[in-house]
């Protein structure tokens, strides 16, 4: 990637399960385009499954699960979200909280306002250079 190129991927899938392998394959792709390690690839792919997994289990049944990657110079921010099924936000004390963080640079989640009381998980995982 070059030192001013910046790319965004968005992708829109039901809010199940099932859509998870397609979302480890496009972080997957994202991260070798913006020239991460291996390693680093492989922890993307992981915590993206973790953040996606969280909003799932907390989105309202038959919602729709939006997951953006933006990848500048200096890494990559992913943001997945989808209307929450009762306004909960996932644990940060759990153990997928504690992988998100352990994979990433950064870890947070909120909701937003709205009738559908959007829930966000968003991860930062920073190229090494």
């Amino acid at each position: 990637m070059s030192e001013t190129a910046h790319t965004r991927v968005e992708l829109r899938l039901p809010a199940e399960f099932g859509s998870l392998p397609v979302v480890r394959g496009v972080a997957a792709t994202v991260a070798m385009g913006a020239d991460l390690t291996v390693d680093a690839i492989a922890d993307l792919r992981l915590a993206v499954d973790e953040a996606c997994s969280q909003v799932i289990a907390l989105a309202r049944p038959g919602a729709q699960l939006t997951c953006a990657f933006h990848s500048t110079p200096a890494g990559i921010r992913v943001n997945a979200a989808a209307p929450s099924k009762d306004g909960r936000l996932p644990s940060t004390d759990s153990f997928g909280w504690h992988v998100l963080r352990t994979l990433t640079d950064e870890a947070r989640t909120w909701l937003d306002d709205g009738d559908d009381h959007p829930l966000h998980v968003e991860i930062l995982k920073r190229n090494a250079g």
